[in-house]
């Protein structure tokens, strides 16, 4: 193995489940296509997993990251094997759930893997309080003939084994490309204003959409070009009124207005509106500048323009709420 990376070195991502953790490692002198099936160390002993992405790399040997190894490029016994895999993790998947039942433990098996070697069997489940399992792994041990390891997964992972759809009527993203759960916090579903109505922002699993995240950054882009929310503003008749409500995507401010009639509320686009500022904010005392700064054409420091001081006091200064 080379002591150093070059720019004519690739590192070859390989994943040993359907939507695994990417595991990276040096190509060296295979002649690897995205797509090869290849057999490579692990943690876990030797594994048969499939080349997802290869990239050019460069720098010392330890920026690859891993004392693993690729071993070969599978041949027709190590694929005969793998597909044995399959069939002895969708085997132990189903017996599980039987034992389970029969020690009446509330819990329900989702997904298998059984080791390349065979040695061992992983079983995912889901629960919604902590199972006592020991009774089942010495079953289920007894009758497979292998080291048994249960792990307890969230809803999340429980939608990934399922599959399904989401709402935008695509298949969901964790069973088609999504390989981590990256965070998703009610703050995003806010700021996409969403936070409204829970059936806009909850997955298929009852938690907070993954793609909330996706285009988080580009909603506060576009938020940080428009007036903030509670702001005040100079519509474009010259009527002053208070933000209530902004819509990124479509550009749009829904404003509070008052009149002789009282308040009412109207949408206006953001490119129409002006920030107001406050007579003095121009550095000239007693509206001295003539009202060119927007404050209120002309009228004193301290005298409300257009709008009762109720509704002035309602301004912010922050950026956001």
């Amino acid at each position: 193995m080379p002591d150093s990376l070059n720019a004519e070195t690739q590192l070859a991502g390989v994943t040993f489940r359907k939507l695994g953790k990417l595991h990276y490692y040096p190509a060296e002198a295979l002649p690897l296509t995205v797509g090869d099936s290849v057999v490579a160390e692990t943690e876990d002993g030797t594994e048969c997993g499939e080349v997802k992405i290869l990239r050019p790399v460069s720098g010392r040997r330890e920026d690859a990251n891993t004392p693993f190894r690729i071993v070969r490029i599978a041949n027709e016994r190590d694929k005969e094997i793998r597909d044995l895999r399959l069939v002895q993790s969708a085997e132990g998947l189903k017996l599980c759930q039987e034992k389970a039942n029969g020690l009446g433990l509330d819990m329900k098996a989702v997904e298998a893997e059984v080791s390349f070697n065979g040695h061992q069997i992983t079983l995912y489940f889901v629960a919604d309080s902590r199972v006592d399992f020991r009774q089942l792994v010495k079953e289920i041990a007894g009758r497979l003939k292998m080291r048994v390891h249960l792990h307890q997964v969230g809803a999340r992972d429980h939608a990934r084994a399922l599959g399904g759809y989401g709402p935008c009527g695509r298949p969901l993203c964790c069973t088609t490309f999504l390989r981590d759960f990256a965070p998703v916090s009610m703050k995003m579903a806010k700021d996409q204003s969403l936070y409204l109505n829970p059936s806009k922002f909850s997955g298929v699993c009852g938690k907070l959409m993954c793609c909330l995240r996706y285009e988080h950054e580009v909603y506060m882009d576009e938020r940080d070009k428009m007036p903030p929310l509670g702001s005040s503003v100079v519509l474009a008749n010259g009527e002053r009124a208070i933000i209530e409500e902004v819509n990124v995507m479509r550009q749009t401010l829904q404003v509070t207005v008052q009149d002789d009639d009282g308040y009412r509320t109207i949408t206006v686009a953001a490119q129409s509106v002006q920030i107001a500022r406050a007579c003095g904010d121009c550095g000239s005392a007693g509206g001295g500048c003539g009202g060119s700064c927007g404050s209120g054409e002309g009228q004193g420091c301290g005298v409300p323009a257009k709008v009762e001081g109720g509704l002035i006091a309602l301004e912010r200064r922050t950026k956001h709420p």
